[in-house]
């Protein structure tokens, strides 16, 4: 190895580490690239879901103000066998 320059193989770790730090970088951009695609899914999945439960409590008030209408209990309670008290069974609370 008497022909041998050391700065000549010097130069060629050089590449070798250069070579590896790009390679590191470029496999560290294409995960970072992929955790974004998949968080990017995951948001439109859990949009989806939040409009769909929007939708389902909308249906579900306007079902409880339906039910709530006093047309609706009054019904309700003839059909449960209860009615309106007497004069003496009223008891009139402060």
């Amino acid at each position: 190895m008497a022909g041998t320059n050391p700065q000549s193989h010097d130069w060629n770790w050089l590449h070798v580490v250069l070579l590896v730090v790009m390679v590191g970088t470029l496999f560290y951009c294409s995960w970072i690239n992929n955790r974004t695609v998949i968080r990017g899914y995951e948001l439109n999945d859990l949009r989806a879901e939040e409009k769909r439960l929007l939708e389902e409590q909308d249906k579900l008030q306007a079902e409880l103000a339906t039910l709530l209408r006093p047309q609706n209990l009054a019904r309700l309670a003839r059909k449960l066998g209860l009615r309106e008290p007497q004069a003496g069974h009223k008891v009139v609370l402060p």
